[in-house]
């Protein structure tokens, strides 16, 4: 999405002011997806917060944070807990942030998680 902008320019030449009257598109520049994941590693089953607090956006507001767990689950919010169980292998999950600013545009960051039995 983009954002209008309104502006008004009154011009003197030579004894006549002109008024000119426009507007301007500015683009959305795109949130900035980050987290951390405390513990990244460990025995099942391994409680895990995650914290997207670092997230940002340049020129607005993050509205969202989705999280996809790379189990099946998933989450919302800036910042919780989440429980990766395995049975007799080991597994490495994938979990993907995805957050959305004030204006629809999105952006991503993702870590591993490994998981002992």
């Amino acid at each position: 999405m983009s954002r209008t902008r309104w502006v008004l320019f009154a011009v003197v030449l030579g004894g006549v002011t002109l008024v000119l009257a426009g507007c301007f598109i500015i683009a959305n520049l795109a949130p900035q997806a980050s987290f951390t994941a405390t513990p990244a590693s460990g025995t099942s089953p391994l409680v895990v917060h995650f914290d997207a607090s670092a997230s940002t956006d340049p020129d607005g507001q993050i509205v969202s944070y989705f999280w996809d767990f790379g189990d099946t689950q998933t989450g919302s919010g800036v910042a919780l807990d989440h429980t990766f169980t395995v049975q007799s292998e080991s597994k490495v999950f994938t979990v993907i942030l995805t957050v959305t600013d004030d204006d629809g545009a999105t952006d991503q960051a993702s870590k591993n998680i490994a998981v002992n039995p």
